[in-house]
């Protein structure tokens, strides 16, 4: 796995523009002029009001979740959800700063004013879509993992699964996903799945790797990752479930929203977005490919 680009460097010097002149200067695009071709600073204003600390984009999000977003050995966030977090802050005119959350209470995190915005791998679905707005940034699927001997002998997310031992992430897609076949297992009149849930992908993997339970549903992303790191699993079957990770601002920030929607779109164009996933190996993962 290559090492990841420096997630902490310094802004780019912007010469006049200030954190809150960037975030004017894109709320401005599109139509925000005023008569005279001047920005309109009322636009600015609500854009920068927005954010919850002056001159910094506050980021919701776990770093337990690699190649995603996770921490090196010293402590130091990467993950390639945390360098096009920093490049959206860099577009913007502001620093990165980091909130960490479990999962299960990412999205509560925001509402609580926490954070700006939420990148945590977080799958766009129509239920957080009436809380947050998004801005895509990544594909992502579904994989099903087992321990190296497959004692269940699981063939992928289908009716191998009932009655034995499953486990993934509070709040997470893989979650959602095991309730429903444990539903539909016991709709055929099969055993339910036993389901375990974590905080943390790595408490996940451990307990797959001990043996201590039979499948673990996650992310395709993490779980090749984790593939190549460590011994003692291998996932099994076929991706399923493509869907797309967004950038979640809470409703009632259209001006953040707008901002941040507008320095994705230049950080693809400038090519520096396709440069972080090929860092990553997430090529596959570009949503400029979709």
């Amino acid at each position: 796995m290559k090492k990841v680009l420096n997630t902490t460097r310094a802004v780019r010097a912007l010469g006049p523009l200030t954190a809150v002149g960037a975030l004017l200067a894109l709320s401005a695009c599109g139509g925000g002029d005023t008569a005279s071709g001047e920005p309109d600073e009322n636009a600015g204003e609500a854009a920068s009001a927005e954010l919850i600390s002056d001159g910094a984009l506050t980021v919701c999000s776990t770093f337990n979740n690699p190649p995603n977003t996770f921490r090196e050995e010293d402590g130091s966030e990467t993950g390639v959800e945390i360098e096009i977090a920093a490049a959206l802050a860099e577009g913007m005119g502001l620093e990165p700063a980091w909130h960490e959350v479990a999962f299960s209470g990412i999205i509560p995190a925001l509402q609580a004013g926490q954070c700006d915005v939420i990148m945590a791998s977080l799958y766009i679905r129509p239920e957080r879509e009436e809380i947050a707005d998004f801005v895509p940034y990544l594909m992502a699927g579904t994989m099903v993992a087992v321990p190296d001997d497959n004692p269940a002998e699981i063939t992928g997310y289908d009716d191998t699964l009932c009655g034995v031992r499953a486990i993934a992430v509070t709040g997470s897609t893989g979650a959602g996903l095991l309730d429903e076949k444990s539903e539909e297992c016991q709709g055929n009149g099969d055993p339910a799945v036993t389901i375990t849930l974590v905080d943390r992908g790595t408490d996940a993997l451990s307990q797959i790797v001990a043996g201590q339970q039979d499948a673990y549903v996650n992310t395709v992303e993490q779980l090749l990752y984790f593939e190549m790191e460590h011994e003692g699993f291998t996932t099994i079957g076929e991706p399923f479930g493509e869907v797309e990770i967004g950038a979640a601002t809470l409703k009632g920030t259209e001006g953040l929203h707008d901002a941040l929607s507008e320095a994705f779109d230049e950080l693809v164009e400038s090519g520096q977005y396709e440069e972080i996933l090929q860092t990553w190996g997430l090529e596959r993962q570009s949503i400029t490919a979709a």
